[in-house]
């Protein structure tokens, strides 16, 4: 089994529940509020961590960080490249959730600003085929050499855009496997989001990106996948779930997809594995929270395409 390399972000998260989300100038009052560990490149450590991979992160937290890092520590990642930051707070998201199951997030960087070029273990590869998950939550020079040093290395980069922004032609190229949503996936292309799953299809066969394989997440509609190779695309839809909070649904998938990349299972397979995996997530409030373990998932996958 191939180990997992996260390079990313760490946030300390504020989660209130509201009835409804409140419109600009509007004050509501929330029914509950949860503190906890969050942000992309934690959250994916997190979830792949819980199946059972083993995890190595790479982040700036602030001096206040005792009680993340040993948060992290527990779910079994190795946390030893994790570089504590005196001049600055840990990144802090304030996120709103509604009864829907709807959210707006608000994020302060904090140290996530500060990672750097020079905190990328020289080996970003340990071994041969080991994962390397990155998203934009940091730097984009450190995305950059992040994703360029883990294909160099040999190892199998696995990028979520997000949130969106241009990425250079030079840095998909060396992307095994893309995930983006909806909205990222239509920034990426400068177009609309697509609204259906079929609109979806037909937007990652003529976009042609240059990665090996597109994965585009659609929340309760699943995932659909384009790889290079083939002409078709695969959708993969997700279980129905009394969806509570879909915060850290996403970085599940990611996780959940790199433990299952790492195990050696076929994309496909390990696609319809990461929607179940991120469906489970979405159940509970909070962005780690409800990130199943392997036992959640030991169920027979979506092997189907529609």
């Amino acid at each position: 089994m191939s180990p997992v390399t996260v390079v990313g972000s760490v946030n300390r998260d504020f989660v209130l529940t509201v009835e409804d989300l409140p419109h600009p100038g509007e004050t509501v009052l929330a029914r509950r509020f949860v503190e906890g560990v969050g942000g992309k490149g934690a959250n994916q450590a997190v979830a792949a961590a819980r199946l059972g991979s083993r995890v190595r992160l790479v982040a700036r937290v602030g001096a206040d960080a005792a009680v993340i890092l040993d948060a992290l520590a527990a779910e079994g990642v190795d946390i030893d490249v994790v570089r504590s930051d005196e001049r600055v707070t840990t990144g802090i998201a304030a996120v709103v959730v509604d009864d829907a199951g709807e959210n707006t997030i608000v994020v302060n960087p904090g140290a996530n600003a500060e990672l750097g070029v020079d905190d990328l273990p020289g080996e970003l590869v340990r071994s041969p085929g080991e994962i390397v998950v990155i998203q934009n939550e940091i730097a984009p020079e450190v995305v950059e050499q992040a994703v360029l040093r883990a294909r160099e290395q040999g190892g199998v980069v696995v990028l979520t855009p997000a949130p969106a922004r241009p990425l250079d032609a030079r840095v998909l190229a060396a992307v095994d496997v893309l995930v983006p949503n909806r909205g990222e996936l239509a920034a990426l292309l400068g177009t609309e989001p697509p609204a259906t799953v079929d609109q979806a299809r037909d937007l990652l066969v003529r976009a042609a990106l240059p990665c090996r394989a597109v994965v585009v997440t659609l929340g309760a509609d699943g995932a659909v996948l384009k790889e290079a190779h083939s002409p078709d695309t695969l959708h993969i839809p997700a279980p129905s779930v009394d969806a509570v909070d879909t915060v850290g649904a996403g970085d599940t998938f990611c996780g959940a997809l790199a433990d299952a990349l790492g195990r050696g299972t076929a994309l496909p397979a390990a696609v319809a594995r990461a929607v179940r995996a991120a469906s489970h997530a979405a159940t509970g409030l909070g962005a780690q929270t409800s990130m199943p373990y392997a036992a959640q998932l030991d169920v027979p996958a979506f092997t189907s395409a529609s």
